[in-house]
């Protein structure tokens, strides 16, 4: 009886194979089932440890704090930072940071989600793109997993800011371009785009209208010129940012254009006395960089602009030439600054994913289909447990994060915490501490004009420099120095406050700092 009774549960999960085998065939061969398996990676991916590390000193840190401004005076229409107005950027992702601390709180990851958010939506946009310029039925989904694999493009859009928004909105205004070239009615949308992505990065985002243009040539769909939808895209490309700059203008006059286009011109290597040959080793700087580091997709995205590149000049292919106007319309401006990054690639990075795809897909036979897919499963599997066991976030800012809320303390609103330091970039630790505390924060060339300071507001202010100058000022003892009171120490940098004055004078001997080799250390 007991061996029948085996031998009939046997036959039931035999059964129950049988039945579950055509839905996991059916489901493993429906891209949609992929799509969504993918995005919910990228979804983890981007946000189960968006809440860990902190905002490094530079543009994190900067956006960080011109949000949270922006939120607590309620001053949509200009940015600040450090109490004065900050013309070198339009306000798109500072309102988005406010927005965000709106909902969230001000944190750390209220300022990173909404890079982690559009970062997100460029992976979904790619699969859209993908569509609609290929008929094959899993390109979309190979673009889709090779961008969410792209260390540089992941990496940026879980950081405070602009590079991964404006990937964004340039990816958006392209596929929203390609529905218009089907439907006019899509092109205010593209302009809208367009209007979102300059309001981003200033002019920049006028790229994609120039791609959209030399393609609308390249194609012979230059009769689009003169359709109403798309003029009026143009028209909402254009005057939805330049409101902003006529009310900038009219509020500061010159000196906003004038700060607002200097930096710009200043990155400009023609103005900076480049001989002919370093201007030339700039023009293959960012090709040498991917060939570095975007692995393990270079050879595939190489084939595929090849291939692409053959396609637009012998058959002035439609999706050949976008993706090749595409490509150079980014790199070529690109390559002309003066300071080279990656992320400021960021936007050709979809357009990569997308020829890597169409490499892929050609060779990719439908045999191997399931196991690439499985295999490619696995690898992201392990690599999000890995993260989520081990994370990889750096605290850099770490040590301005435990001190600027103790400067903060001893600090009134009306004043400044005084920051003095020896350690490059030194800009870099003011912005850290004016996101960390709710202070302006004045950076001073000598520790003597720190202590001069304090002097003068005895008792109510707070200052932050570097541990190492400090004591060999004050000495180990700071109770042997009337007045000085440590408020808290770190590895590198010591928190203090003064009510005594005639200080001044010990400074005057006090040696340089040995800043790049780091102090002593110090405890908390």
């Amino acid at each position: 009886m007991p061996i029948r009774r085996l031998a009939g549960d046997f036959r039931s999960l035999w059964a129950v194979e049988a039945c579950l085998l055509p839905t996991v065939s059916r489901l493993f061969a429906d891209r949609r089932f992929h799509a969504s398996l993918l995005a919910m990676m990228a979804l983890f991916a981007l946000f189960a440890k968006l809440h860990q590390g902190d905002l490094a000193g530079y543009d994190a840190a900067v956006y960080a704090h011109e949000g949270k401004q922006m939120l607590a005076t309620g001053r949509w229409e200009t940015v600040y930072l450090n109490g004065q107005p900050d013309f070198d950027k339009p306000p798109m992702f500072v309102w988005l940071e406010a927005a965000s601390m709106w909902i969230f709180g001000v944190s750390d990851f209220a300022a990173r989600f909404p890079s982690a958010l559009l970062g997100f939506g460029t992976i979904l946009l790619v699969f859209a793109l993908a569509r609609r310029l290929s008929d094959s039925y899993w390109l979309p989904i190979w673009a889709m997993l090779i961008l969410m694999t792209t260390q540089t493009f992941m990496r940026f859009g879980m950081r405070a800011m602009t590079d991964a928004p404006f990937a964004f909105f340039f990816t958006l205004g392209l596929l929203l371009y390609l529905k218009g070239i089907e439907q006019a009615r899509w092109f205010p949308g593209f302009g809208l785009a367009l209007g979102a992505a300059i309001l981003m990065r200033s002019f920049l985002g006028l790229i994609p209208l120039g791609i959209a243009l030399a393609h609308m040539a390249m194609s012979g769909r230059m009769a689009l010129l003169r359709s109403k939808c798309f003029l009026a895209g143009v028209a909402l490309a254009i005057g939805i940012p330049l409101w902003w700059f006529i009310f900038q203008y009219r509020i500061f006059g010159d000196l906003f254009l004038a700060r607002h286009f200097s930096f710009t011109y200043d990155n400009l290597p023609l103005t900076n006395g480049k001989r002919l040959w370093q201007f030339g080793a700039g023009l293959v700087q960012y090709p040498r960089m991917l060939l570095e580091t975007y692995w393990p997709w270079f050879p595939l995205m190489a084939v595929g602009l090849s291939v692409q590149v053959r396609k637009m000049i012998r058959e002035r292919d439609s999706t050949g030439s976008l993706l090749v106007l595409w490509i150079v319309g980014v790199l070529l401006p690109f390559s002309f600054a003066e300071f080279k990054w990656l992320r400021y690639i960021l936007p050709v990075f979809p357009a990569f994913a997308i020829l890597a795809a169409s490499t892929l897909d050609a060779w990719l036979s439908p045999r191997y289909r399931a196991g690439f897919l499985k295999a490619a499963y696995l690898i992201l599997f392990l690599a999000m447990a890995a993260m989520w066991v081990n994370p990889k976030y750096r605290d850099r800012p770490e040590e301005m994060r435990r001190l600027a809320p103790l400067a903060e303390s001893a600090t009134r609103p009306d004043q400044k915490i005084q920051l003095y330091t020896e350690r490059r970039p030194r800009d870099a630790h003011l912005f850290q501490v004016i996101w960390y505390a709710n202070r302006q924060c004045e950076l001073r060339e000598n520790f003597n004009a720190v202590l001069g300071q304090l002097e003068g507001a005895p008792g109510t202010a707070a200052a932050i420099t570097d541990k190492e100058i400090f004591h060999a000022v004050i000495g180990r003892n700071a109770a042997a120095h009337p007045g000085i009171r440590v408020l808290g120490e770190t590895e590198r940098f010591v928190c203090w406050t003064s009510s005594a004055p005639a200080l001044r004078a010990e400074a005057e001997g006090a040696p340089k700092s040995t800043a790049s080799q780091g102090g002593p250390n110090g405890t908390f």
